[in-house]
């Protein structure tokens, strides 16, 4: 429970510090930035290596928080270190949540951006569920916005037989990959990712062109998945977890 406190404070944290920048730099950002073509990208990559030009504290915010807390950023499937990055104007979304009717549980985890840094709507990138069946199951995840214009998160799921990691990146120009467990999902064709533990230990999956953004509640996606036929046949298999 200790670790879990521990893992929120990091991410509210590392939100925050994201927000703070939002507010005093956010004359470092163009109106049209949007729009980010190759030569933008490339251009946002020079301004990476220019020293000049990083953010300087939040480096040193980031030096001092990873010293206190490295062994839950060591935790995750990619340790995230410290490094310095040019000034940004950006705020990202990590929101778990579960899935429950009857017997039936799945978790999981909405990985988004909010549309502009003063915006309260969150455009989700990614959503990933996995059929647990168990209340209790295990869930980390973190957020990353230093990568900026690029989304990138990764986490933990940790079911009674096994453990899934898995790691997200999306770009602006809208290709977007997870990989979970060395199983490689383009999102191109679904942003919306099943996974079904089996008692062997391996997994089945689906990939939806489903997605919270279309949808005005939240609870009316938690219905289509639920109500989705593919989604019913894995849930009465009796291969998979219990």
């Amino acid at each position: 429970m200790t670790k879990k406190l521990v893992i929120i404070f990091i991410s509210g944290l590392l939100l925050n510090s994201c927000k703070d920048i939002e507010k005093t730099n956010s004359n470092v950002q163009i109106s049209n930035e949007n729009n980010w073509s190759i030569q933008k990208l490339k251009d946002r990559a020079i301004q990476h290596l220019d020293s000049s030009k990083w953010d300087k504290e939040l480096f040193i915010q980031d030096i001092e928080t990873y010293n206190k807390y490295s062994d839950i950023f060591n935790s995750y499937p990619l340790n995230k270190s410290p490094f310095p990055v040019d000034k940004y104007d950006y705020a990202v979304s990590s929101i778990p949540f579960t899935i429950e009717k009857d017997s039936i549980i799945f978790k999981g985890v909405r990985i988004g951006e909010y549309e502009n840094p003063e915006s309260e709507k969150v455009i989700d990138k990614l959503t990933l569920l996995i059929l647990s069946n168990d209340k209790d199951l295990e869930e980390n995840t973190l957020v990353e916005s230093r990568n900026y214009p690029y989304l990138t998160a990764q986490g933990i799921f940790k079911v009674t037989n096994n453990e899934y990691d898995w790691v997200f990146l999306a770009s602006p120009d809208g290709f977007s990959t997870l990989l979970i467990n060395m199983k490689l999902f383009d999102l191109r064709f679904g942003e919306t990712i099943i996974i079904y533990p089996q008692m062997d230990k391996s997994f089945l999956y689906d990939q939806l062109e489903e997605s919270p953004n279309n949808y005005e509640d939240f609870e009316d996606f938690k219905k289509v998945i639920l109500n989705n036929s593919i989604i019913k046949q894995q849930i009465i298999s009796e291969k998979k977890i219990k």
